[in-house]
């Protein structure tokens, strides 16, 4: 059974949208308008559902309930505030009455003979099965990763500034009259000016395309009772989730933190095993990313990690565990026994370790978590007062000692937290076409049909500046 991803329906909702903002057409017949209206609001609540849900905010609005009244957008730190007027902006847009609404079966599945009214129908399917893949995904990366959020929120600003578009041919044929409408400080040319902006913010700071492949769990047939403590490589494809993965068991605990119980943060075998295993990591994705023009740029993020980690081999390879207990989190070393076995296999078996860049970016943001909180974890449990960690290198006359601040140990772990993450804009790689082909269409679409000037007000000669 194929399962639709979130990026195929967004990129079937956005051509259907696009159909719709270049045929202006409105049907006359009774049943196809309330049709339309209804799939229309279907587009919105599925839009409106993508914000929640990529949202920190736990609130969902009532059906019942109209937001207070939207602010006017300033231009002071207009960025710093554009997801919340863009979400302003959905939860403003006219609503139908509750005691008007219907059943999605009724109005989402009979086809239409109106070529408008089954492009409305096809936009809200598709955009109600792409809210649901990101809604229902077994991982959520863009609701704690700003990267990938952007990918969403970008999408959303796209969407939602066609329907705005859409809304305002729609009011002035009186179709929206009857609609419920909060109180709207902002004007449609002050609207898409947020929504266009947010979607090119987004578009600079998108840094993961990882809601693209978002599928719905699938339900299991019968209940299991085998648990998959890692994630298993198979095929390159599946390195990223598995460093992933690894990242999640490596990151330290807080003491704040329900789970924590005061244990070592890392032991002496575990941080040798993973630093030498991310070592012959590093060499084979840096190998991986020269061989294309279009990855290549990665391979010295992969290098400089390696550089790190083999200065800080040498300098554990000495430390010791004060308490001879079990690492208290075993699945950190089958994780990294996981990853390394697969690329080892592959090596050996001539299996080219090739990834598209949409792919090798998420390997690379993955690696660096993973070396991140490596050098988290080890530095903390070193400096920490009841360190289980004492270097017991034999220049030491007295035995074992604690590793203390300003040590050159310290400064490598200091020296791999800092390296910075992967900030390229992943739609260097990845522009999916018929979203392009939807923002171009906007691009195109004036908001009004008097043009505004575009000459310089007059200035006098007080407030010039001139001759002054």
């Amino acid at each position: 059974m194929t399962v639709s991803t979130y990026g195929e329906h967004a990129e079937n909702a956005a051509q259907a949208l696009n159909n719709l903002i270049r045929d202006a057409g409105i049907p006359a017949d009774e049943a196809a308008v309330d049709q339309l209206l209804h799939c229309r609001e279907a587009v919105v609540d599925a839009l409106r559902q993508r914000l929640y849900d990529v949202g920190q905010d736990s609130w969902y609005p009532p059906p019942d309930h109209l937001p207070a009244r939207t602010p006017k957008p300033t231009l002071a730190v207009l960025d710093e505030k554009l997801a919340t007027l863009v979400d302003n902006i959905a939860f403003a847009l006219p609503t139908l009455p509750l005691d008007e609404r219907r059943s999605p079966a009724d109005y989402l599945a009979p086809a239409s003979m109106d070529p408008t009214v089954e492009a409305w129908r096809a936009a809200a399917i598709e955009l109600l099965a792409a809210s649901h893949a990101l809604s229902a995904a077994a991982e959520q990366p863009w609701r704690t990763d700003p990267g990938a959020g952007w990918w969403v929120m970008r999408d959303v600003s796209v969407a939602l500034e066609a329907v705005v578009v859409l809304d305002s041919r729609l009011e002035e044929v009186g179709l929206l009259a009857e609609h419920q409408r909060p109180d709207d400080a902002m004007r449609l040319d002050e609207k898409r000016m947020v929504l266009s902006q947010t979607a090119r913010v987004a578009t600079w700071h998108a840094t993961s395309a990882s809601p693209e492949a978002a599928t719905p769990r699938m339900r299991q047939a019968a209940p299991s009772t085998v648990v998959e403590l890692v994630s298993l490589v198979s095929t390159p494809d599946d390195l990223a989730a598995a460093q992933q993965r690894l990242a999640r068991f490596l990151r330290p605990l807080h003491a704040s933190d329900a789970f924590y119980a005061a244990e070592p943060e890392i032991t002496a075998d575990s941080a040798r095993q993973v630093t030498a295993s991310q070592l012959y990591l590093c060499r084979a994705f840096a190998k991986a990313a020269g061989q294309s023009v279009k990855t290549g740029k990665f391979a010295a993020l992969f290098e400089e990690r390696a550089e790190v980690l083999e200065s800080l081999q040498p300098q554990i390879s000495h430390l010791l565990d004060v308490s001879e207990e079990r690492d208290p989190n075993m699945r950190r070393f089958w994780q990294q026994s996981e990853l390394t076995t697969a690329v080892a296999r592959m090596e050996d078996q001539g299996v080219p370790i090739r990834l598209q860049p949409t792919q090798m970016v998420e390997l690379a943001k993955a690696t660096h978590e993973v070396t991140h909180n490596l050098g988290k974890a080890l530095r903390r449990e070193l400096l920490r007062t009841n360190s289980n960690l004492r270097d017991g290198n034999p220049r030491h006359a007295d035995g074992p000692v604690r590793v203390g601040r300003r040590s050159r140990l310290e400064a490598t772990l200091t020296d791999l937290i800092n390296m910075p993450a992967p900030k390229l804009p992943v739609a260097q790689f990845n522009n999916p076409p018929q979203r392009a082909a939807l923002r171009r269409t906007l691009d195109m679409t004036p908001t009004a049909s008097q043009p505004p000037s575009p000459f310089p007000a007059a200035r006098s000669l007080g407030t010039s500046g001139y001759g002054q």
